[in-house]
């Protein structure tokens, strides 16, 4: 981590970081709720905690995952607190790659191993955030088939798909905007 990069201060802007991230993802969640991914929901809005995470760090990612799942719960009417807490999980591990040395998205500096960690790292906390939040459920009761494949595994799959696809499509997208943005700013 470059000493520019402080990931846990709770700055004003991170603040609004947060809740700006919290809405798109929660009401991006609730637009795709009624597709159903084994038993869960399709959830292209992943790609947004994705950039989240790798423009502001595992902090932003997190809660921007947490209270985002809980905007979409509201919506729903109900809420799912662990499920919740899952989602955040997602967004911390989304921001993993902002934590390495050489990763700078404001500046365009992208490399394709930066790419790869972020596939790595969306697959991991997919499936390490909606697998806890099952083992929550089979704590209360659920079978263990239905929540952790159901309900975990295999939308953590298909999460981790678009992870992939959209998500590196938008951090592409962000890094070859802030690079041309150098590259201007150099020609001055």
């Amino acid at each position: 981590m470059s000493s520019s990069k402080s990931v846990f201060e709770l700055s004003t802007k991170t603040v609004v970081v947060i809740g700006i991230g919290a809405v798109l993802y929660g009401l991006l969640s609730y637009v795709t709720n009624f597709i159903p991914v084994g038993g869960n929901s399709l959830r292209p809005a992943i790609a947004l905690l994705t950039l989240m995470g790798a423009m502001f760090g595992p902090l932003v990612g997190f809660f921007a995952g947490t209270f985002g799942a809980m905007i979409n719960d509201l919506f729903s009417g109900q809420i799912w607190l662990h499920w919740n807490i899952g989602n955040g999980i997602i967004g911390m591990f989304a921001g993993f790659v902002y934590l390495m040395k050489d990763f700078d998205l404001s500046r365009g500096q992208v490399t394709k191993s930066h790419y790869a960690w972020i596939v790595v790292y969306g697959l991991l906390g997919n499936l390490i955030g909606l697998t806890a939040a099952a083992l929550v459920d089979v704590a209360m009761g659920v079978s263990f088939d239905l929540a952790v494949w159901g309900w975990a595994v295999v939308p953590a799959l298909v999460n981790a798909a678009w992870v992939a696809t959209l998500g590196l499509l938008l951090v592409a997208a962000f890094a070859r905007r802030n690079s041309s943005k150098i590259d201007l700013e150099i020609g001055k």
